[in-house]
């Protein structure tokens, strides 16, 4: 009788054991971009639109400390810097957004399992160095 008791507290031990293993390897919550926005420009009163096109405007994205977010332009646009950027300590990060045709753009900050989207219209902009309006 003593086996089988010494038994059923080595199976119990080792049960536990493995329960706090698989507990302590699952993944966690998946972290989420929660805010996502693009500063326009300046409204020179010349168009229905506050983004032109060959003008840069600051991207920018809320998002865990220590993640990584990545944006992209669903038409030609670019982000500079391009690819995943490592979120600091402030949970934001950003980016200079350059539009290059004219249009509606769907713009989104993403994280593995979470994207925010934006959709903005860009008109034809005249880069004039310290301003760009749109024409």
């Amino acid at each position: 009788m003593y086996r089988s008791r010494r038994s059923v507290v080595t199976s119990a031990s080792a049960f536990a054991a493995l329960t706090v293993a698989l507990v302590a390897a699952a993944p966690t919550a998946p972290a989420a971009v929660t805010d996502f926005r693009v500063t326009p420009g300046i409204d020179w009163g010349s168009s229905s639109s506050a983004f032109g096109t060959g003008c840069s405007y600051t991207a920018t994205a809320a998002a865990e400390p220590g993640e990584y977010v990545s944006f992209y332009d669903s038409q030609k646009g670019s982000f500079d810097p391009p690819g995943a950027i490592l979120v600091g300590k402030s949970g934001t990060v950003t980016a200079r957004w350059t539009p290059h045709t004219r249009g509606t753009h769907n713009l989104h900050a993403e994280q593995i399992g979470s994207r925010q989207s934006v959709v903005v219209e860009v008109g034809t902009g005249v880069d004039l160095g310290s301003a760009c309006p749109v024409l």
